[in-house]
């Protein structure tokens, strides 16, 4: 399982980047459903790193993951439930930067309470992703406040970030000519990065 997750998955996850990459770039087909394909063998892999509660918790956030990229990326509809489902996500990452030792429950607590309520206000799609950005960078933030231990959730977390930032920019109209590919360039690295972050034995978080 270690060799698995090490060196196949990488490696795996590297080929169907590779493969989507080239056809955005030369729009010879859709990458569509390898995009998602990557991002289920993310999910799956996490599944396999389910030996702790840190790894069951991302391994749930994963799941939601899966949920919000088939609205968004394969049926491209439904844009409220996809947002959402991310905010879970963030949400989930946020818990387990609690129970990693950055905050605490109580003010996670309420950070939940807040987001809850921004977003029941009203279900307007740019309302909604700016509480979930908002999250994200939250808890990238205070990925690296933890320090060495835990930079590969760091850094999968900060690339998130700028996979969003193409995303809002392609929305925008602002160079579209990179940011229609470049979301996915950052996005399936800090997946990758997300699960590799996983805590499958007690203290071998990356």
């Amino acid at each position: 399982m270690d060799f698995y997750r090490k060196k196949v998955f990488p490696a795996l996850a590297e080929g169907l980047w590779l493969v989507f990459l080239f056809l955005d770039l030369t729009n010879m087909a859709d990458s569509t459903w390898v995009k998602f394909a990557a991002i289920c063998l993310c999910c799956l892999t996490a599944f396999l790193g389910c030996k702790t509660a840190d790894g069951k918790l991302v391994a749930l956030a994963l799941c939601f993951t899966v949920g919000a990229d088939w609205f968004l990326l394969v049926r491209n509809d439904h844009y409220v439930l996809g947002i959402c489902l991310f905010l879970i996500v963030q949400l989930l990452y946020g818990w387990r930067l609690c129970r990693l030792g950055s905050g605490s429950p109580a003010l996670f607590r309420a950070r939940v309470a807040l987001s809850c309520l921004l977003v029941g206000f009203t279900l307007f799609p740019l309302w909604c992703a700016a509480v979930y950005f908002i999250n994200l960078c939250v808890n990238a933030a205070e990925a690296f406040v933890l320090g060495k231990k835990h930079r590969a959730f760091a850094w999968g977390l900060l690339l998130f970030i700028l996979c969003d930032i193409c995303v809002g920019a392609y929305n925008l109209g602002l160079f579209t000519s990179f940011t229609w590919w470049g979301s996915w360039l950052f996005y399936l690295p800090s997946q990758v990065l997300i699960v590799l972050s996983q805590e499958t034995e007690s203290g071998d978080a990356l």
